[in-house]
């Protein structure tokens, strides 16, 4: 049993950095962390807008709480993808120029299968 034992804890122990390393933790080895270094980057060179300023643009137009976001750059065009809920409970998914603040098409509607 104490065989056992020592062996599950030398097995989490192992796999705690692999882990904290995909989530974006682990000291700056991991893929997540060098993502925030480009994204400040990107702010620090006026390349994007700060988060802060799109959260509140998109606030005031849609209402609602963001529940995923994520920064992608395609060639060096920076885009922020959102998915929001609005107060009526609609899941809206929406692109943002990180430059320029500015929708890019209309937001998607999401609504759940059951609500149609």
């Amino acid at each position: 049993m104490k065989t056992l034992t020592t062996l599950l804890l030398l097995s989490l122990a192992m796999a705690t950095p692999a882990l904290a390393d995909r989530a974006g933790g682990g000291g700056g080895s991991g893929r997540g962390s060098s993502d925030h270094d480009r994204a400040r980057s990107a702010v620090e060179r006026e390349e994007i807008l700060p988060l802060s300023k799109i959260l509140g643009s998109v606030r005031n137009r849609f209402g609602g709480r963001v529940i995923k976001l994520d920064l992608e750059s395609d060639d060096g065009h920076y885009v922020y993808e959102l998915k929001l809920i609005t107060p009526e409970g609609r899941i809206i998914e929406l692109e943002v120029d990180a430059a320029t603040g500015l929708p890019i098409g209309g937001p998607e509607d999401s609504e759940r299968d059951e609500d149609k």
